[in-house]
């Protein structure tokens, strides 16, 4: 059974859940990740309150949630950060004047990822999502997101996922799975024009599929900046080490 759940608005939405934890056990459904839901049709909105989503963890910015605004309405707790104010986002700043060629982008991907585990914004909702991961329900369902939810959203996802004791292997497939997930051949020319129209800048191809897609290589220079899940959530979102344990507990089916 597929890990992605086919959308008409939303893309890159899928199933992090269900990965063997602990013991040989199962890390608990209701579990999803997603790209953001601006462009969420009626039937998408219909979808979603089908998976009984309470609780969405926003990554983005509050410029990119003014760009792009998601309108979840009632029923929803929305767990975000304004501490980045509305200053330009720093993907956004890349596009606008960075090194676009394929090894440019790439060198910036590995910088951004470095750059994730220490920004205040995104270590203010990875605890809060930690922490509602902790308490939430099983029977609810619970979404991370960011702007394409490869990124910030692969960090969060690969935190909660090593806090429940899954493999490196699985933890790296759930990572990988954008570049799989997602529809390059016809999302590339959408994002080409938008960067044209919006920046005046032609991008190759080649260096769009990069800017766009994931690689294990990324990851590792997130968790080479962490250390261990346990430390950083400890040391840096401040979890304590009951919360922790209970977000291990909670995140693994009965």
């Amino acid at each position: 059974m597929s890990r992605v759940l086919p959308f008409e608005g939303i893309r890159n939405f899928r199933h992090f859940g269900d990965y063997t934890a602990l013991d040989g056990r199962r890390v608990r459904s209701g579990l999803y990740r997603s790209g953001h839901f601006h462009n969420a049709t009626e039937a998408d909105r219909a979808r979603l309150k089908e998976l009984k989503i309470s609780v969405v963890a926003d990554l983005r910015r509050p410029r990119e949630r003014d760009n792009e605004p998601s309108s979840w309405g009632e029923g929803f707790r929305i767990l975000q950060s304004d501490v980045a104010g509305h200053a330009e986002p720093p993907h956004m700043r890349f596009l606008r004047t960075g090194d676009m060629s394929a090894d440019g982008v790439a060198a910036f991907m590995r910088a951004t990822y470095r750059r994730l585990p220490n920004e205040k914004g995104n270590q203010e909702v990875f605890a809060a999502g930690l922490r509602e991961l902790a308490t939430h329900g099983s029977e609810e369902g619970f979404v991370v997101h960011c702007a394409a939810g490869k990124d910030r959203t692969g960090l969060f996802c690969a935190l909660a996922l090593s806090l429940a004791g899954a493999s490196k292997d699985d933890i790296y497939d759930d990572y990988l799975m954008t570049n799989t997930a997602v529809d390059y051949d016809a999302l590339v020319p959408l994002i080409h024009k938008r960067i044209e129209d919006t920046y005046g800048r032609k991008v190759p191809e080649e260096s769009m599929r990069v800017f766009l897609g994931v690689e294990a290589d990324y990851l590792d220079e997130a968790f080479d900046e962490i250390g261990s899940a346990e430390s950083y959530a400890a040391d840096v979102l401040g979890l304590t080490e009951a919360e922790i344990e209970a977000v291990r507990a909670n995140l693994i089916a009965a």
